[in-house]
């Protein structure tokens, strides 16, 4: 226990002296107090010898009950600190002071008719009381409250005792909760970090690491962290990566989050790609938090996903000439010229779509298709196939998109019979244009410089092989011929690709 300095005098002016000594004495205690509980306790044997009573109280006020709690005191039996609860609502002495922050000076409890005399004081046989709030209107930390077993009147200079006690109380509990509340969040993110699966780094706004997970030394297999610690990002990184890290450091000191991906060779010579995330945390100084995801096995299954996407188009194409082939001798040995003209439209056909498998396979497209070096790369192997049609201009004006490759097939079938048709029945250069409409729809539309579709041909209605061909492949989608301009147009209407599709990267 704290030796309290001084020594007890009735006399008046010693005890004031006395008050002062011990006020400076706690003001010094709390100071250094790095714990709640024992500034509480040395405070209640301060109230008692300050002011002479063989009882004192902090009542911390608890929310969830609604009630004062007895945290430490002097005076009291074995059981009631830290157990026994108060009323807090304004008909008790401690409660009023807690709800108006007005002390509350009470001579004789049993005589006292402004308040109900509270049980745990009627059991100690209390008669004179002084209690006066711990906080202010902001943070209400509770009452601190001095009890005497005996008659005393107290006067207004030891409730202004108390109230500094209290005030000095109340700086002490705000700074050592701040200090908690600190701690607790230290504690938190050192969870946070060295649970998570990823490398969660947090980054000074001038690019400095400032911590890292416990567990990331493994997973950057760098050994220890402890040497990346206090160095600037960007040197972990290759010199080609570095500029992504810099640009990602100064988007988050800017208040934007940003994501890129990136490659290392970890110090254990091990290749390994990242998707790193950056965004800012609020607050001063500007820090960022960095989450780096090990994306290395992803990488290599999207890899081996497109070496075997490219080798099934080269086999489907080499299967595809192969039927061609064949469908070209049965023509030449054809009994009819009708069949023969049949056999080899199928032929050219099924040419069309080896030439479709075989654009894929030499622009070395698996899973995603860039749709524009794609339709212009088909149409020039869609012309070489025509050589009578080679003095025809072709133009292929295409949005930036890029589709899965399984649903840019079918709008290369689509472009491929449109165009063929061209170049049969139309006449002069040929516009195909592709134009994304809001996301919703693809609108394809295949232009000549002919007279113009027959005034009874509906292309939705048509039995000819090409546009039943082109309704099956559309799926939902729409064909039709335009008749508001002087020459030959058809409009076709696809339904967006959402799924699967990946923008372009800008």
């Amino acid at each position: 226990m704290t030796m309290l300095p001084g020594t007890e005098s009735t006399d008046e002016l010693s005890l004031r002296r006395r008050q002062q000594e011990l006020a400076a004495h706690f003001a010094t205690f709390a100071l250094r107090a790095s714990e709640l509980q024992p500034t509480l306790d040395e405070l209640c044997r301060v109230v008692a010898a300050g002011l002479r009573t063989d009882h004192a109280k902090v009542l911390e006020w608890q929310p969830a009950t609604g009630r004062l709690l007895v945290r430490a005191g002097v005076g009291w039996r074995p059981g009631v600190v830290g157990h026994a609860t108060l009323g807090a609502d304004d008909l008790s002495p401690a409660g009023y002071a807690f709800q108006t922050g007005q002390a509350v000076i009470s001579d004789h409890l049993e005589d006292e008719t402004r308040f109900r005399t509270p049980a745990l004081l009627a059991e100690h046989g209390i008669h004179s009381a002084i209690n006066v709030l711990v906080g202010d209107e902001g943070r209400r930390f509770g009452v601190l409250e001095a009890d005497a077993s005996e008659r005393k009147r107290f006067t207004q200079v030891d409730s202004d005792f108390l109230q500094g006690l209290a005030s000095t109380l109340g700086l002490v509990v705000e700074r050592l909760l701040q200090t908690q509340r600190l701690r607790d969040n230290e504690a938190f993110l050192a969870s946070v970090l060295n649970a998570s699966p990823d490398v969660i780094k947090v980054i000074a706004g001038d690019g400095r690491v400032e911590i890292i997970g416990a567990g990331a030394a493994e997973k950057l297999e760098a050994g220890s962290t402890a040497l990346l610690v206090g160095r600037q990002w960007e040197e972990a990184w290759p010199a080609e990566e570095a500029v992504k890290v810099r640009a990602a450091v100064a988007a988050g000191a800017a208040g934007q989050s940003s994501r890129f991906e990136a490659f290392r060779i970890t110090p254990l010579g091990n290749p390994r790609w990242w998707d790193v995330r950056v965004a800012p945390i609020p607050g001063e100084p500007p820090r960022l938090v960095a989450v780096l995801r090990d994306i290395t096995a992803l990488q290599d299954n999207v890899r081996q996903k497109d070496l075997l996407m490219l080798e099934v188009h080269h086999r489907v194409k080499n299967s595809l000439q192969l039927v061609q082939n064949l469908l070209s001798l049965q023509a030449r040995g054809a009994a009819t010229a009708e069949a023969a003209q049949q056999l080899t439209e199928s032929a050219n056909r099924v040419l069309t779509i080896g030439a479709i498998h075989d654009q894929l396979y030499r622009t070395g497209a698996a899973l995603e298709v860039d749709v524009p070096g794609y339709l212009a790369g088909l149409m020039a192997h869609v012309r070489s196939g025509m050589a009578s049609t080679l003095e025809r201009a072709v133009v292929v004006d295409c949005d930036p998109l890029v589709w899965p490759a399984a649903e840019v097939t079918t709008l290369g079938l689509v472009v491929t019979e449109l165009l063929t048709n061209a170049l049969k029945y139309g006449e002069g250069a040929i516009r195909i244009t592709v134009r994304d409409r809001d996301g919703d729809q693809i609108e394809l539309t295949v232009d000549d410089e002919g007279p113009g579709v027959p005034a009874d041909f509906d292309p939705a209605r048509s039995k000819g092989l090409g546009m039943r061909l082109i309704r099956g492949l559309l799926r939902g989608g729409t064909i039709e011929a335009d008749r508001s301009v002087p020459h030959t147009r058809f409009i076709v209407h696809i339904p967006h690709p959402r799924q699967g599709i990946v923008p372009p990267v800008e």
